[in-house]
Parts: structure tokens; sequence; C-alpha cells
């Protein structure tokens, strides 16, 4: 989702420049001074069914993704070295840096013996690549098991999120509609999420940022009311649905849960629950989840607050293990932020970043 910084030696001017390029139909994401002392807006295109193609913000130009084949002809089209030296990786420096970043052995050795097979059962297809791209053999390896299968865009069926307190669902929902609101769709905000304490006061305050339709459900009697109308209305929203948190630890929870699911099932309404869980999360704890959700037939899984988890791959271990997939990865507190097309490749940069010592250590010493 592209955004575009507009710049004046005043808040006024900079105002004034945005309103003169797009109008008013923008996301304002933030606003900061820079370091030659100019007032910056940074926005996103505001786009609604009414508006769509009339959007004059520049748009970033995106290569279009290439599917990463394990082909040799394929693999060897992914050989000329990234332009970017953080993305050079011998398999020694790639598998300590994984291993760094909280991926279990098991799951490291699983790739290596991968690795070594190719070699062995073909070795002409990396003779001529360079020693250094082990971060493209590593997406390789991540399209071979599977492991990505995001949501579409435009959804052909309304998405539930589920998952633990604190998780990011209310967040990701929005977020979920906002992606849609660029590509010109009609979107509906739903929230089962009206007993805990300031939940309701969130999604209100996220539905009127992104201008849309929120509907508040108490029970399942309303949720079954809502269902009846979605059944009969003929031009559908895109619809996402934020649940109330759900502690697996506790049946009353679950049932809760449950009820809502079978509530669906028993109108005839096509819903798929997804997972949200923080990156945050230890690993153990992740497992519990993951297997708990895969159970009751939940496949996918979004993982929110990557940007400042310590191990996130110990996290996304703990959800394919379980047997799930994972549909976005969260990496930015903006809302409008971080919601790039996940792919194998982009997967694989996010496994291995490095976190590094956090800044702030830097200058305890001057802080004495």
């Amino acid at each position: 989702m592209a955004t575009h910084i507009f710049r004046g030696s005043s808040k006024q001017e900079a105002y004034q420049n945005l309103h003169a390029m797009v109008g008013d139909d923008v996301f304002i994401i933030r606003e900061f001074v820079d370091q030659e002392g100019l007032y910056c807006i940074e926005a996103a295109p505001k786009v609604s069914s009414r508006s769509v193609k009339q959007n004059a913000i520049p748009q970033n130009a995106t290569p279009q993704n290439t599917t990463l084949n394990p082909q040799p002809e394929v693999a060897r089209s992914l050989s000329p070295q990234p332009q970017d030296t953080a993305d050079r990786y011998t398999i020694s420096q790639l598998l300590s840096q994984l291993r760094l970043a909280g991926f279990p052995e098991p799951t490291l050795r699983q790739f290596i013996y991968w690795v070594k097979n190719q070699n062995e059962n073909n070795p002409s297809a990396n003779l001529n690549r360079p020693k250094d791209i082990a971060l493209y053999k590593f997406a390789e390896y991540l399209e071979l098991q599977k492991v990505i299968a995001p949501i579409l865009e435009v959804p052909h069926t309304p998405i539930l999120l589920v998952g633990p307190p604190g998780s990011g669902k209310t967040v990701t929902t929005a977020r979920l509609c906002a992606r849609a609101l660029m590509q010109g769709q009609e979107v509906e905000f739903v929230t089962l999420d009206c007993v805990r304490t300031g939940a309701v006061e969130q999604a209100r305050s996220l539905t009127q940022f992104l201008d849309i339709k929120l509907v508040e459900i108490n029970n399942v009697s309303q949720f079954q009311n809502w269902m009846n109308k979605f059944n009969r209305d003929l031009n559908q929203s895109i619809t996402f649905i934020d649940s109330l948190s759900t502690n697996i630890y506790d049946m009353q929870d679950m049932r809760w849960l449950l009820d809502y699911m079978e509530a669906a099932e028993q109108n005839d309404v096509k819903i798929e629950p997804i997972l949200v869980i923080s990156a945050t999360t230890d690993a153990t704890t992740i497992g519990d989840y993951a297997t708990t959700f895969k159970s009751m037939g939940i496949d996918r899984a979004i993982l929110t607050c990557w940007d400042i988890a310590s191990k996130p791959a110990g996290t996304f271990s703990a959800i394919i293990d379980a047997g799930m997939q994972i549909s976005m990865v969260c990496d930015s507190p903006y809302l409008t932020g971080g919601m790039e097309k996940l792919t194998n490749l982009t997967l694989a940069k996010k496994l291995v970043a490095k976190k590094g010592m956090p800044a702030w250590l830097a200058e305890i010493g001057k802080l004495k």
C-alpha cells in the first residue's frame, strides 16, 4: 500500500499541498518535522467505490511477484546477486541467523537435509550460482513447504478473527478493512467484542477513522439476526468480524466461540475463522493455541507485533508445526503500514532480519 509525504514550510502549507494534489480522500497516517525543519504529512489514498481509480497520490512501482520455483531453470533465474548486501548469506551465515531468530533445530535440519539432497540429486542446478544467495534457496524451501496462504484482497466469505487476549485482533480487523478500502471495495466491520472494557470504543474509533460502518453484536441471537439479513442481501460488502478474546485454557471462553461458529454453520453462512496471535508470545504457548484452533478447523494465522518480537522465527515455526499456514505478517504500528503482499522471499527476509541490540543501550552510558 503506497504512501506519499507532502511537505511545507508550515503545517498549513503542507496541508495545502496535500489537498491541491489529492483533495480530501486520504488517510492521514502521521505528521512530523523532518531534519530540514519542514512540516511533513504522510498520507495514503482513501479509495471508496465512488472514487476508485481517481487517486492522484503517486504510487510506488511494485515489481511483479515471481513465484519461486524449485525447478533448476527457474531457480537459476534467482541467481543474480542481490543488490542489497544485507541479502547476501552463505548457508552457514543463514543458519546462524535463523538460530539467532529463534528457529528450532529440527526445522533447520529439515532445511539442511533438503539442500543436501538438492545438491546431490541435481548438482548442475547450483553450478553457476553464487555461494552467498542461501536466502533465495531458503525462499525456495518455504515455497515447497507451502507455508503462505494470503487473505485475498476481496475475500469471498466473511473473515472472523479469533485469538488470545492482546493479540491485536481489533487493529488487524481495521487493517484488513483499510486494505479493502484501498481497492475501492465496500467494507463492513462487525464486532462481537462488546463485553471487554474499552473494546467497543476502540472499534468505534477505528471505524470512524476509516469512515466505514460498524455493526455491534452482543450475543448469539443478535448474530443469528445479522446472518439472516446477510443471507437476504444481494450486494454484499466485504465483511471482517472481530471476535471476543479467547483463552483456550478457559472452557467458558471456548464455549462462547464455538457457539458463534456453530450458529454460522446452522445458518448456512460460510465464515472463515483465522487465528491472530502476537509474535511476541512464547513458542510453547503459540503451539498450544495453534494446535487447539487447528483442531477446530482453522487453517490460517496472522502474526502481529513482528517488529517488536525478539525471536519471531520461533513463533513462525510453532504455527507451521501445528499444520497452519501464514496469511499475513504485521510489522508496523501504523494502521495502513506493514501490509505489503507476503511472498516466500519477503517472508524469508523477515525471518532472518537482524534485530540487534536495542538502540537505547548504546546511549546508556551517556545517561549516567
